[in-house]
């Protein structure tokens, strides 16, 4: 009895002692949640402005985005059955696609820019397409299938088109040129058909060029690079900074899987702004234009040249200086060509205006007038030269047009052009609703090639090598051998594309 009173209290005991252990534990776990639930509470006041910026700039943009919806309703022709590819670095070709690779369907986004209904798009989202076979839901549901395409500028991939109505909300233009490196930004768009869908990141960097794989000196490129989620739909919708005011036009991604991998690019408001107000003036964009193709003084262009780094750059071509725009290539009958502008010319003034790279080459020709004189100073072999230049309005394309390049200044290897081809039998022809047979057809372009970096796919049809037409792969292989072994880049031209440079 007496033992069994022992265990009866050493129970009791251990049985107290447990209880007031889980009373701690438990008390002590609540003490830890309530401090961190008030420490929470006393962030979000220093947090809550900054929620309620990206709450108002969305409410403040979304009226302005609207989606589009494309869909070809008759196709002349047998087509292939290829959905539209996600916008990439690969992305829209400068020239109308091929007839295999026109989409039927697509998705997109637009900005509205005035009131009366016009609104800002890419060109690759509504290209191949007719006024009626375009879309547009606006930000309340409402849907208009009546769409008048206003003016389209292939070379900086941007369209204007309008909606009739009255008091829509137009989005307000920021200064781009004002965007640094790590600034917050929202873009607003439809991706996968989801409208109005909003996202945030930073700006990534600023000044990317390359990204439209073309190697014509008639593509403007000033994007800015953000990890804004940016996915296939959301092509042409805003990128906007924290006051709502648009600094750039959702337009590419760099990606390998097709969709978001943390690299967008968006064109610059800057150059955005100029071609609207052309295009809505005059339905149309007109630019003056040199006709050089140029390149920064990087790393880059050293191992283009053959060199080592920059430094070696400047030193070979007696450059005081590793800034302006270095000329690579001069295409024939251009206002360059005439006043006397040679491939490994460093253009580094235009009409008093200081080039340090090819971005403000690009500005400045852009703002140039057109038939007015211009003096462009350039480095050549050590000395400076001042050469006038008349400024001649900016062609459609490079057809009919061939070009001088600069070589490797070591001894190059013969390079793999990545193509094969096939002859174009009249009933290939006939399957890709194309009249005639001349040319011969791209059936595979090897991964990373220069044919692939140059944009051109399978199920192209190449016509010319250089400036002499093609019917046969023989033909073409005998005219490719002739341009290979002077070991310079060679131009082709790919119908419904232009001429593509292959290096």
């Amino acid at each position: 009895m007496k033992r069994l009173r022992g265990l009866i209290f050493w129970w009791s005991f251990v049985s107290a002692l447990s209880l007031f252990y889980v009373h701690f534990v438990f008390a002590t776990g609540n003490d830890e949640i309530s401090r961190l639930r008030q420490e929470l509470l006393d962030l979000e006041k220093i947090t809550k402005p900054l929620i309620l910026t990206f709450r108002k700039v969305a409410e403040l943009v979304s009226p302005s985005v609207v989606s589009l919806s494309t869909e070809k309703k008759e196709y002349p022709g047998k087509r292939n059955e290829i959905e539209p590819s996600p916008p990439s670095q690969n992305f829209p070709p400068k020239h109308e696609p091929h007839i295999d690779s026109m989409p039927k369907k697509g998705l997109g986004s637009g900005i509205i820019i005035d009131e009366r209904g016009y609104i800002l798009t890419n060109n690759h989202v509504i290209s191949g397409f007719s006024e009626d076979e375009i879309s547009v839901v606006t930000h309340n549901g409402e849907q208009y299938n009546h769409v008048k395409i206003i003016g389209i500028d292939m070379n900086t991939d941007l369209a204007v088109i309008k909606i009739e109505g009255e008091g829509f909300i137009p989005i307000t233009f920021g200064a781009s040129e004002e965007v640094q490196v790590g600034d917050w930004v929202i873009a607003i768009g439809s991706p996968f058909g989801y409208q109005q869908t909003v996202s945030t990141g930073i700006i990534s960097a600023k000044g990317r060029t390359h990204v439209i794989p073309f190697e014509i000196p008639f593509v403007y490129e000033d994007f800015f690079q953000t990890d804004t989620a940016i996915n296939p739909g959301n092509s042409g919708g805003p990128l906007v900074n924290l006051r709502g005011e648009l600094i750039g036009v959702n337009t590419a991604i760099a990606t390998r899987s097709g969709g978001f991998q943390g690299v967008g690019f968006a064109i610059s408001a800057s150059i955005v702004k100029e071609t609207v107000e052309n295009i809505m003036a005059t339905g149309a964009v007109v630019r003056g234009y040199l006709g050089v193709g140029t390149h920064d003084i990087n790393t880059e262009l050293a191992k283009i040249l053959g060199l080592k780094d920059k430094k070696e750059i400047a030193s070979r071509f007696g450059l005081p200086s590793e800034k302006g725009a270095f000329v690579l290539e001069v295409w024939s009958d251009t206002p360059a060509s005439k006043a006397g502008i040679s491939p490994g010319d460093v253009i580094f003034e235009i009409g008093g205006r200081k080039i340090e790279n090819t971005i403000d080459l690009q500005h400045a020709i852009r703002r140039a007038k057109v038939d007015a004189t211009v003096i462009v100073r350039v480095m050549r072999s050590g000395a400076e030269s001042a050469l006038e230049v008349l400024v001649e309005r900016q062609p459609q394309d490079l057809g009919g047009k061939t070009y001088i390049a600069i070589r490797k200044l070591d001894e190059p290897s013969k390079f793999s052009l990545g193509l094969v081809v096939n002859d174009l039998t009249p009933e290939i022809a006939k399957s890709l609703g194309i009249e005639d047979d001349q040319g011969v057809l791209v059936v595979d372009v090897e991964t990373d090639s220069s044919s692939d970096r140059a944009g051109i796919q399978p199920g192209d049809v190449i016509t010319k090598v250089g400036t002499k037409e093609v019917r046969s792969v023989l033909e073409f292989m005998t005219l490719m051998e002739e341009f290979l072994e002077t070991n310079k880049p060679v131009s082709v031209f790919v119908k419904n594309k232009g001429f593509i440079t292959l290096k």
